[in-house]
C-alpha cells in the first residue's frame, strides 16, 4: 500500500464518523422519501438475481419445448417463463425511472432542510460575527457543501447497499450449487471494492 493509499483511506475513515449524522439529517428532512429510497434499493438489489434466476428457467424451458416439438403443452410453461422474465425486466425500468424520482425529490427536501438550518443558526449568530472574515468563509462554504456533500454521500452509500444486497442474494442462490462459489463471486468483487475504497 503506497502513501497516496494510506492518506485515502484515512481521509475515507474521517469522512465516514459523519455517516450517521449525515442520515439522521436526512431523515429529518424527508422520512417518507428516504423510506421508499431505502426500499427501492432492497428490490433493486434484488432484482438482478432474479433476472438470473430466470434466465436459467427460461433456457431450461425453451430446450424442453424444441426438444419435445412443441408439442404436448411444453411450450406454455417457456412462455410462462419468457413472460415473467419480461415482468422483470419492465419492472427494473421503471424502478430505474421511479427511483430519480425519488432521490430528486428527497434532495429537494434535504437542501432545503439544510439551508433552513443554516439561515437559523446565522439569525441566531452576534452581528460581531459578520464582521470577521472568518465567520462569513464558514457561513458560504457552509451553505455551497449544503448543495451536494449529504447528498453525495447518500448516493455513494445507496449504491454500495444495493451492491451488497445482490451480493449477499448472488451468494445465496450459488451455494444450491457449490459451497465454493459465493467465496469465487466475494474474490472476484474485491478489485472493483478496492477501486470504488481508492477513489
Amino acid at each position: 500500500m503506497t502513501r497516496l493509499d494510506e492518506i485515502r483511506l484515512s481521509q475515507a475513515a474521517r469522512q465516514a464518523r459523519w455517516l450517521p449524522r449525515t442520515l439522521r439529517l436526512v431523515w429529518q428532512a424527508a422520512p417518507g422519501w428516504t423510506t421508499g429510497w431505502a426500499a427501492m434499493l432492497i428490490v433493486q438489489g434484488l432484482l438482478p438475481v432474479a433476472v438470473v434466476y430466470l434466465t436459467r428457467a427460461v433456457v431450461d424451458s425453451l430446450v424442453a419445448a424444441m426438444g419435445s416439438g412443441g408439442e404436448g403443452g411444453t411450450l406454455r410453461p417457456a412462455l410462462t417463463w419468457i413472460a415473467l422474465m419480461a415482468g422483470v425486466l419492465l419492472l427494473r425500468e421503471v424502478l430505474r425511472v421511479v427511483a430519480g424520482y425519488v432521490r430528486a425529490a428527497q434532495s429537494e427536501h434535504v437542501q432545503d432542510h439544510i439551508h433552513d438550518r443554516i439561515h437559523r443558526h446565522s439569525a441566531e449568530a452576534d452581528l460581531a460575527f459578520y464582521e470577521t472574515p472568518e465567520f462569513y468563509d464558514h457561513l458560504h462554504r457552509a451553505r455551497f457543501e449544503a448543495r451536494h456533500r449529504p447528498l453525495e454521500l447518500l448516493e455513494n452509500l445507496g449504491r454500495l447497499v444495493q451492491d451488497g444486497i445482490t451480493l449477499v442474494a448472488m451468494a445465496v442462490v450459488l451455494v444450491a450449487y457449490a459451497w465454493w462459489l459465493p467465496l469465487a463471486l466475494l474474490v472476484s468483487t474485491a478489485p472493483a471494492l478496492w477501486i470504488v475504497i481508492r477513489h
